[in-house]
């Protein structure tokens, strides 16, 4: 008796150590009532504002609990795949130009409650056939920042944004800047600003509607596009000959370095740098007490133009929730957590306060106060903006127009040359 009651006891045993094993090596879907998920957070200036809020997060939940994955010394990407491989999918993971290549492996998304409350366009990147894949993240824009105090002395007044509406106002906005004795614009030659804002410029204002400007890309792609004959093109060429013409540093444009932008701006030694909001954080830590705002960037002499009224505005990351390898228990905690992000007002106060985001739902009563965001959302607000086309080029696609820019920035070929190796390369694509 006492043998059969050992033998019993140490079963029990057993078995309680491998109930215990199995929860924590297929990633805990369940540990003791709460259902365990992961989120992934490839975004390092925020990693630990994100560990932060999920404690409290955690501490509020009786039904389930969330842990931070990091990126291991891996990008985002090569994280997600690695996971992915080893059978240990993050729950929550956040990219964006990978989305072609993750969108079966992703939950759909489309009865959650942000849905609604999300910006005009900022979901077109990752619907499919009606299905809504991806959370943004926030929303940022490019344009051309300015510092106000600078334009307000080329005024003589406090400077009004909504005045400059062509390319010629640019111009004798540019004159009265460089009248000061102050110049008028800097231009970082890097790649992603050139080739991928930049250009994005231009293609936005190709079509009203987002099927015309995917459309247009193809177009470029079969050679049907004639850059010769393209009004939006050629008017953006235009604008860009410009700021070649006011460009602080166009005696050595190429020799310009992205942190010569913020401390140029903040000092007052230009009164413009075509840059995106990211930017401010720099800046104010020049010039914490300047106003600072957002121009658009002209590429007509018609007023009425919409785009010359508007800066670009678009969605750097969506978070997405795994399908593939995560239990339906975990997809719909996934969606909780990320619900609560965006609804709650704790989780608006860390996404605006504490991860300095510009929300892009219209259900935020948390708003950003920074003098940047403020003029970013003042556009938003009005309907302002401009698609981000670069999120829908191919890889390789801003690196190689970035390549033709500088050779045309720092005159080494002309604007036949320029419009001859735009086509090339896109119609190498078709």
């Amino acid at each position: 008796m006492k043998k059969s009651l050992s033998i019993l006891l140490i079963l029990a045993f057993m078995v309680s150590v491998l109930a215990a094993c199995g929860g924590g090596s297929d990633g805990g879907e369940e540990a003791g009532s709460k259902v365990e998920i992961t989120v992934l957070v490839g975004k390092q200036e925020i990693a630990q504002q994100f560990e932060e809020m999920v404690k409290e997060y955690n501490e509020s939940q009786d039904g389930a609990n969330v842990t931070v994955v990091s990126t291991a010394g891996q990008n985002g990407y090569e994280r997600i795949t690695t996971l992915y491989a080893a059978g240990n999918a993050p729950t929550i993971m956040h990219f964006l130009s990978e989305f072609g290549e993750m969108q079966s492996k992703l939950a759909d998304l489309s009865d959650q409650e942000w849905v609604q409350n999300a910006n005009e366009g900022t979901l077109d990147y990752v619907t499919v056939d009606g299905k809504v894949y991806g959370m943004p993240m926030s929303v940022e824009a490019f344009g051309l920042l300015y510092n106000k105090s600078v334009l307000d002395q080329a005024v003589g007044g406090s400077f009004d944004p909504a005045t400059i509406k062509t390319r010629d106002d640019l111009k004798a906005l540019f004159d009265k800047i460089e009248a000061t004795g102050a110049k008028a614009v800097e231009i970082s030659p890097v790649d992603w600003s050139l080739g991928a804002h930049l250009t994005s410029v231009y293609m936005a204002n190709e079509s009203d509607t987002h099927e015309g400007r995917l459309q247009y890309i193809e177009d470029l792609k079969s050679g049907a596009a004639d850059l010769n004959a393209d009004e939006a093109f050629n008017g953006w060429l235009d604008t860009f000959d410009l700021l070649k013409e006011y460009n602080i540093s166009k005696d050595a444009p190429l020799a310009a370095l992205y942190d010569d932008g913020p401390m140029l701006l903040a000092d007052g030694e230009v009164g413009t740098w075509f840059m995106g909001n990211w930017a401010y954080t720099q800046i104010k830590e020049i010039d914490p007490d300047g106003e600072y705002g957002f121009l658009p960037l002209p590429i007509s002499n018609d007023a009425s133009d919409p785009g010359n009224s508007s800066i670009s505005v678009g969605v750097p990351e969506y978070w997405a929730i795994d399908k593939e390898q995560s239990t339906p228990e975990q997809q719909q905690a996934a969606k909780d957590f990320l619900n609560w992000m965006v609804s709650s007002e704790k989780g608006q106060d860390y996404y605006v306060n504490k991860f300095n985001f510009v929300p892009a739902y219209g259900n935020f009563a948390v708003k950003p106060q920074d003098p940047v965001s403020t003029s970013m959302m003042g556009y938003m607000e009005a309907g302002n903006t401009l698609a981000w086309m670069n999120n829908y080029y191919p890889p390789e696609a801003f690196p190689s127009m970035a390549a033709s820019l500088q050779k045309y920035l720092s005159n080494n070929i002309d604007r036949a040359g320029l419009v001859k190796e735009f086509g090339d390369y896109w119609k190498s694509l078709g």
